[in-house]
Protein backbone atom coordinates (compact mmCIF):
# COMPACT_ATOMS: atom_id res chain seq x y z
CA UNK A 1 0.00 0.00 0.00
CA UNK A 2 1.12 3.55 -0.67
CA UNK A 3 0.82 6.44 1.80
CA UNK A 4 -2.68 7.39 0.62
CA UNK A 5 -3.93 3.81 0.93
CA UNK A 6 -2.41 3.57 4.41
CA UNK A 7 -4.38 6.65 5.49
CA UNK A 8 -7.58 5.06 4.19
CA UNK A 9 -6.70 1.81 5.97
CA UNK A 10 -6.11 3.65 9.26
CA UNK A 11 -9.46 5.43 8.90
CA UNK A 12 -11.17 2.03 8.49
CA UNK A 13 -9.28 0.60 11.48
CA UNK A 14 -10.40 3.48 13.66
CA UNK A 15 -14.02 2.91 12.63
CA UNK A 16 -13.78 -0.86 13.15
CA UNK A 17 -12.32 -0.41 16.63
CA UNK A 18 -15.12 1.97 17.62
CA UNK A 19 -12.72 4.86 18.12
CA UNK A 20 -12.89 8.43 16.85
CA UNK A 21 -10.33 10.81 15.41
CA UNK A 22 -10.66 13.43 18.12
CA UNK A 23 -10.16 11.11 21.10
CA UNK A 24 -7.27 9.28 19.46
CA UNK A 25 -5.58 12.58 18.59
CA UNK A 26 -5.75 13.65 22.23
CA UNK A 27 -4.65 10.20 23.40
CA UNK A 28 -1.39 10.39 21.45
CA UNK A 29 -0.70 13.86 22.80
CA UNK A 30 -1.77 15.92 19.81
CA UNK A 31 -4.44 18.57 19.25
CA UNK A 32 -7.93 17.26 18.55
CA UNK A 33 -7.73 17.96 14.79
CA UNK A 34 -4.40 16.17 14.25
CA UNK A 35 -5.70 12.86 12.88
CA UNK A 36 -8.45 14.56 10.88
CA UNK A 37 -5.76 16.56 9.09
CA UNK A 38 -3.68 13.42 8.58
CA UNK A 39 -6.52 11.23 7.26
CA UNK A 40 -8.35 13.75 5.11
CA UNK A 41 -5.62 16.19 4.04
CA UNK A 42 -2.47 14.07 4.13
CA UNK A 43 -0.74 16.31 6.64
CA UNK A 44 1.61 14.90 7.74
CA UNK A 45 2.16 12.54 4.80
CA UNK A 46 3.06 9.72 7.21
CA UNK A 47 2.67 9.36 10.95
CA UNK A 48 5.93 10.14 12.74
CA UNK A 49 7.48 7.12 14.47
CA UNK A 50 6.37 8.02 18.01
CA UNK A 51 2.78 8.77 16.93
CA UNK A 52 2.67 5.57 14.87
CA UNK A 53 3.76 3.45 17.82
CA UNK A 54 1.14 5.00 20.08
CA UNK A 55 -1.55 4.47 17.46
CA UNK A 56 -0.57 0.82 16.98
CA UNK A 57 -0.86 0.31 20.73
CA UNK A 58 -4.26 2.05 20.96
CA UNK A 59 -5.68 0.22 17.96
CA UNK A 60 -4.11 -3.09 19.00
CA UNK A 61 -2.56 -3.71 15.59
CA UNK A 62 0.86 -4.44 14.14
CA UNK A 63 2.71 -1.17 13.67
CA UNK A 64 3.49 -2.20 10.09
CA UNK A 65 -0.20 -1.73 9.25
CA UNK A 66 0.15 1.99 9.85
CA UNK A 67 2.93 2.77 7.41
CA UNK A 68 4.02 2.01 3.86
CA UNK A 69 7.66 1.99 5.00
CA UNK A 70 9.11 -1.45 5.74
CA UNK A 71 9.81 -1.69 9.47
CA UNK A 72 12.39 -3.89 11.21
CA UNK A 73 11.02 -7.24 12.41
CA UNK A 74 12.01 -6.31 15.97
CA UNK A 75 9.50 -3.47 16.22
CA UNK A 76 6.27 -5.38 16.81
CA UNK A 77 7.45 -7.85 19.53
CA UNK A 78 8.70 -5.00 21.70
CA UNK A 79 5.33 -3.31 21.52
CA UNK A 80 3.40 -6.45 22.38
CA UNK A 81 4.86 -6.39 25.89
CA UNK A 82 4.00 -2.73 26.34
CA UNK A 83 0.30 -2.93 25.53
CA UNK A 84 -1.86 -0.72 27.67
CA UNK A 85 -5.52 -0.07 28.33
CA UNK A 86 -6.23 3.59 27.61
CA UNK A 87 -9.39 4.81 29.30
CA UNK A 88 -11.21 7.97 28.37
CA UNK A 89 -11.96 10.24 31.31
CA UNK A 90 -15.27 12.08 31.21
CA UNK A 91 -16.76 14.72 33.49
CA UNK A 92 -19.55 13.86 35.91
CA UNK A 93 -21.05 17.26 35.14
CA UNK A 94 -21.03 16.96 31.34
CA UNK A 95 -21.93 13.65 29.73
CA UNK A 96 -20.30 14.43 26.38
CA UNK A 97 -16.70 15.49 26.21
CA UNK A 98 -13.29 14.06 27.06
CA UNK A 99 -11.38 15.70 29.90
CA UNK A 100 -8.37 13.37 29.89
CA UNK A 101 -7.14 9.78 29.79
CA UNK A 102 -5.91 7.13 32.22
CA UNK A 103 -3.52 4.43 31.07
CA UNK A 104 -2.92 1.04 32.71
CA UNK A 105 -0.87 -2.03 31.75
CA UNK A 106 -3.32 -4.56 30.35
CA UNK A 107 -2.47 -7.08 33.06
CA UNK A 108 -3.35 -4.58 35.79
CA UNK A 109 -6.54 -3.54 34.03
CA UNK A 110 -7.61 -7.18 33.71
CA UNK A 111 -7.33 -7.48 37.51
CA UNK A 112 -9.67 -4.51 37.94
CA UNK A 113 -12.50 -5.66 35.69
CA UNK A 114 -13.42 -8.16 33.01
CA UNK A 115 -15.06 -5.37 31.00
CA UNK A 116 -13.52 -4.23 27.72
CA UNK A 117 -11.31 -1.14 27.91
CA UNK A 118 -13.31 0.25 25.00
CA UNK A 119 -16.45 0.45 27.16
CA UNK A 120 -14.91 1.61 30.45
CA UNK A 121 -14.82 5.31 31.29
CA UNK A 122 -13.05 7.02 34.19
CA UNK A 123 -14.83 9.71 36.21
CA UNK A 124 -13.77 11.88 39.13
CA UNK A 125 -16.39 11.80 41.87
CA UNK A 126 -17.94 15.18 42.61
CA UNK A 127 -19.84 15.79 45.85
CA UNK A 128 -20.50 13.83 49.04
CA UNK A 129 -23.84 12.14 48.34
CA UNK A 130 -22.21 8.69 48.17
CA UNK A 131 -19.92 9.11 51.18
CA UNK A 132 -18.42 7.20 52.87
CA UNK A 133 -18.45 4.65 50.00
CA UNK A 134 -17.31 7.26 47.50
CA UNK A 135 -15.73 10.52 48.56
CA UNK A 136 -15.36 13.79 46.69
CA UNK A 137 -12.18 13.47 44.61
CA UNK A 138 -12.22 9.68 44.29
CA UNK A 139 -12.01 8.17 40.80
CA UNK A 140 -14.33 5.47 39.55
CA UNK A 141 -14.33 3.22 36.51
CA UNK A 142 -17.73 2.72 34.91
CA UNK A 143 -18.64 0.15 32.28
CA UNK A 144 -20.97 2.01 29.92
CA UNK A 145 -21.98 -1.21 28.16
CA UNK A 146 -24.00 -1.96 31.32
CA UNK A 147 -26.93 0.23 30.31
CA UNK A 148 -29.60 -1.76 32.10
CA UNK A 149 -30.16 -2.96 35.65
CA UNK A 150 -28.64 -6.38 36.31
CA UNK A 151 -27.98 -6.62 40.05
CA UNK A 152 -28.09 -4.32 43.06
CA UNK A 153 -25.07 -2.04 43.04
CA UNK A 154 -23.61 1.33 42.11
CA UNK A 155 -24.66 2.81 38.79
CA UNK A 156 -24.13 5.91 36.70
CA UNK A 157 -27.51 7.51 36.10
CA UNK A 158 -28.09 10.16 33.46
CA UNK A 159 -30.11 13.18 34.55
CA UNK A 160 -30.50 15.93 31.94
CA UNK A 161 -26.91 16.83 31.00
CA UNK A 162 -25.25 15.43 34.12
CA UNK A 163 -24.25 12.06 35.53
CA UNK A 164 -24.95 11.01 39.09
CA UNK A 165 -23.68 7.97 40.96
CA UNK A 166 -26.35 6.17 42.95
CA UNK A 167 -27.00 2.79 44.49
CA UNK A 168 -29.89 0.92 42.90
CA UNK A 169 -31.77 -1.73 44.85
CA UNK A 170 -34.63 -3.72 43.38
CA UNK A 171 -37.98 -3.61 45.21
CA UNK A 172 -40.02 -5.62 42.69
CA UNK A 173 -40.14 -6.22 38.94
CA UNK A 174 -40.77 -2.56 38.12
CA UNK A 175 -39.70 -0.46 41.13
CA UNK A 176 -36.28 0.39 42.54
CA UNK A 177 -34.80 2.32 45.38
CA UNK A 178 -32.40 5.05 44.28
CA UNK A 179 -30.08 5.45 47.25
CA UNK A 180 -27.39 7.87 48.37
CA UNK A 181 -25.01 6.20 50.84
CA UNK A 182 -24.75 9.50 52.71
CA UNK A 183 -27.66 9.43 55.18
CA UNK A 184 -28.06 13.19 54.85
CA UNK A 185 -29.58 12.58 51.42
CA UNK A 186 -33.01 11.02 51.01
CA UNK A 187 -33.60 7.86 49.03
CA UNK A 188 -36.36 7.80 46.42
CA UNK A 189 -38.46 5.12 44.80
CA UNK A 190 -38.52 5.09 41.02
CA UNK A 191 -39.75 2.91 38.21
CA UNK A 192 -37.14 1.37 35.99
CA UNK A 193 -38.65 3.00 32.89
CA UNK A 194 -37.97 6.41 34.44
CA UNK A 195 -34.28 5.70 35.11
CA UNK A 196 -31.64 6.17 32.40
CA UNK A 197 -28.68 3.98 33.30
CA UNK A 198 -25.44 5.21 31.72
CA UNK A 199 -23.17 2.53 33.17
CA UNK A 200 -22.24 0.40 36.17
CA UNK A 201 -19.40 1.15 38.57
CA UNK A 202 -16.75 -1.57 38.41
CA UNK A 203 -13.77 -0.09 40.28
CA UNK A 204 -12.89 2.73 42.68
CA UNK A 205 -9.63 4.60 43.26
CA UNK A 206 -9.31 6.52 46.50
CA UNK A 207 -8.39 10.16 45.96
CA UNK A 208 -6.71 10.73 49.31
CA UNK A 209 -3.76 13.05 49.54
CA UNK A 210 -0.70 11.69 51.27
CA UNK A 211 0.62 14.09 53.94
Amino acid sequence: MNAEQIRSHIANLIKEKGKNLRSLSLAIGKNEAYLHQFIHKGSPLRLPEEDRRKMADLLDVDEQELTDIKLPNSVTPSLKHARTALLEMISQNVICGTVGFLSFPLADFANMTTASADTVKAIRVSGDSMAPTLKDGDYILADISESRFTTDGLYLISLSDTLVIKRLQQINDTEFLVLSDNTNYKSVTAELKDITIAGKIVYVFRGEKVA
